[in-house]
């Protein structure tokens, strides 16, 4: 029988990673910890390809194809960084391993994986690999949270103009921007007239750099956790935001959570869904959890 020291070694060696990282991702920590994971792979005996893609079309592309040759595939960065690799993911034949590199990580937050490199690289070799759901905004793919409203605006704000903060600094510093400006968005959702502040569909419990928008949603169970914020004052939005942190804006009288496999949000000027960070696709959309399953390799036990 092998030890488990030797059958550590045979996994190290039998599976081969390709190892694909944004330079831009956590405003350049990928590309300025590159070097750093090389090591660490290295010393695990990993064998393994280092790829730093152009674009990200480049970064679907190669996760695809990587994917579709039945790799591993190791992602460095963040939320969005995630987001395009599963995009075209061969999700019948290929794994997906997450080096956290990005501002928020907020999916691998949710997986335990630890942002300190080596434990990380270590996870990407060695880690146990388990199946989890995959979202859907209009059939794109989408790992954790997409949201449409207050959340979306100052999610493109955050990506467009804010260049000197990192982690949840980044979202707090474009909302306080966003909100003195900011007007309730009517939609239809499922059919029924509403007017909020915004809505997010979450497939796992956080974003924004660790805001628990919905604190009880599972990645395991093929439904969507959906977090109503209802039209309320900008003070009071204000007030309750610093609450998510810990889950505890759910229990504010203007939000809402509800629970489903499918929802239909529809408007009458589009409105901008933005996903793990990125933006995704547009009003009317509609959310659901995918069919397959996303092989992901993450902390043992």
């Amino acid at each position: 029988m092998l030890s488990v020291v030797n059958l550590q070694a045979t996994l190290s060696h039998s599976v081969r990673l390709k190892v694909i990282y944004n330079p831009a991702a956590g405003r350049g920590r990928a590309r300025n910890h590159a070097r750093e994971v090389e090591r660490h792979l290295q010393a695990l005996g990993a064998e393994f390809t280092m790829y730093a893609s152009t674009s990200p079309a480049d970064l679907m592309r190669a996760a695809a194809e990587s994917s579709r040759a039945g790799e591993r595939v190791v992602v460095c960065g963040g939320d969005g960084t995630v987001n395009l690799a599963i995009r075209d993911f061969n999700l019948a034949r290929g794994t997906l391993a997450i080096i956290p590199l990005g501002s928020g990580d907020d999916f691998a937050r949710h997986l335990k994986i630890p942002r300190e490199v080596s434990a990380a690289c270590e996870i990407a070799v060695r880690g146990n690999t388990r199946e989890v759901d995959i979202a859907l905004a209009n059939n794109l793919r989408y790992a954790g949270v997409a949201g449409l409203g207050f959340d979306s605006v100052v999610a493109r704000y955050a990506n467009e103009r804010v260049r000197f903060l990192r982690g949840s600094a980044v979202y707090l510093y474009a909302t306080l921007r966003v909100l003195p400006s900011f007007t309730p968005r009517r939609v239809r959702i499922n059919g029924h007239e509403e007017e909020l502040m915004f809505v997010v569909f979450a497939n796992s419990p956080r974003y924004g750099g660790g805001f628990h928008i919905a604190p009880d949603a599972s990645i395991t169970d093929a439904l969507l956790d959906v977090c109503v914020v209802h039209q309320t004052s900008r003070f009071q939005l204000l007030k309750t935001l610093p609450r998510a942190y810990s889950g505890g804006h759910v229990k504010s009288s203007f939000v809402e959570m509800r629970r489903g496999a499918q929802f239909r949000v529809e408007s009458e000027e589009p409105l901008d869904v933005y996903a793990d960070g990125e933006l995704l696709t547009q009003t009317p959309v509609t959310f659901c959890i995918a069919a397959e399953k996303l092989r992901i390799v993450a902390p043992n036990g």
